[in-house]
């Protein structure tokens, strides 16, 4: 829910001064898996999360469209039957990890923009 939020909100932000009138528009990519956290520094101290789940989430944003959705193949087996709406299936190529199934979302398309989307993530979190 919060990634498909942040799509329909940032559409609403209109830019000032553009012409033609246009709005923000941010790409989001998600991916599933363990991570390592915890703060780093001692003069100025940072939290961070690290692992590959965090790099492949930031190659899913990188090489998704402006407005939409770009998952992961387990992620999406994951939240699949929660969602009417996925655009493309798509095989790309990452750095260092290989050829990665994913999947696009698309929020504007949504039918009723009603889902259990935040259920599964609390299910599978355990809570």
């Amino acid at each position: 829910e919060m990634s498909k939020d942040m799509v329909l909100q940032a559409e609403s932000v209109i830019i000032p001064k553009s012409y033609p009138r246009s709005s923000v528009q941010v790409r989001v990519g998600i991916h599933i898996g363990q991570v390592t956290c915890g703060v780093l520094g001692e003069r100025l101290p940072k939290f961070t999360v690290l692992g590959s789940a965090v790099n492949l989430a930031a190659r899913m944003e990188q090489t998704s469209l402006p407005g939409k959705i770009r998952v992961t193949d387990d992620f999406y087996k994951l939240v699949c039957d929660t969602e009417s709406e996925w655009e493309e299936h798509s095989r790309i190529s990452v750095k260092n990890m290989g050829e990665i199934d994913t999947h696009m979302l698309d929020p504007m398309n949504e039918d009723d923009g009603v889902s259990n989307f935040g259920d599964i993530l609390d299910a599978f979190a355990g809570r």
